[in-house]
């Protein structure tokens, strides 16, 4: 009876708690390796997130501040006066380089459809160089998120099948398949795959994210080289 009653007892006893800390601590060397990488990758990740998402909203807001006065100024020297307000705005380089080429057309001697002319093939080459060069500043780091997002989720399944590995070993080393001696392995492979989760989501969102909005500006730098072209045409 005493028996019974001492096994009950044991069998009420609440097993003791795998701390997730403790797991990390005492995984092995190529675990932790795994580890160690996903979180620097995911520090890099959300500094770059937190930069690219304050340096892309004050573009925008530069970009429409230039664009009420470049068409409030009313002549290409007046919009050039405007233009040196707004350094961070990529339609100030945009329309610098666009006046520029205007103003070495305008200074040579030749006619009216002459000039139309070499508008439409310099200046059109100068302004698509110009916003090529401005959307490859503005895609600068973001290719690390596309790399985290599509790499994270691999690298922790690495670490995944490395600890479920070692379970196995340990099975084998030890004669024993219960609980107690698989749990700790398989419990650090899967917090390595869930940090490869942890490092991938929030890039892969917000690489999507950042795409979306440099399209969109490139398409207004698109269209504001357009209208300049047409404006420089004009005050010919």
């Amino acid at each position: 009876m005493k028996h019974i009653f001492f096994t009950l007892a044991l069998v009420q006893q609440p097993a003791e708690a795998l701390n997730p800390i403790d797991l990390i601590l005492e995984a092995g060397w190529v675990v932790k390796g795994v580890m160690l990488l996903l979180l620097i990758a995911s520090f890099v990740s959300w500094f770059i997130i937190f930069y690219k998402w304050f340096f892309l909203k004050g573009v925008t807001e530069e970009n429409l501040k230039f664009s009420d006065n470049f068409w409030a100024a009313g002549t290409l020297e007046g919009a050039a006066r405007a233009s040196k307000a707004f350094p961070q705005s990529p339609l100030t380089r945009i329309f610098e380089t666009g006046i520029q080429e205007y103003n070495q057309i305008a200074q040579l001697k030749l006619s009216r459809d002459e000039c139309i002319e070499l508008l439409e093939t310099n200046m059109t080459r100068s302004l698509q160089k110009a916003i090529k060069l401005e959307t490859e500043q503005l895609m600068k780091s973001v290719s690390f998120l596309a790399n985290t997002a599509s790499a994270a989720p691999f690298i922790g399944l690495f670490g995944t099948v490395w600890g479920i590995m070692n379970s196995f070993i340990s099975i084998g080393a030890t004669g024993a398949s219960n609980l107690a001696v698989v749990a700790p392995g398989i419990a650090e492979a899967l917090i390595a795959t869930a940090m490869g989760l942890f490092a991938a989501i929030p890039a892969v969102l917000c690489y999507n994210l950042f795409i979306s909005r440099i399209k969109s500006l490139t398409s207004g730098m698109n269209h504001f080289a357009t209208d300049f072209l047409n404006t420089a045409k004009r005050s010919l």
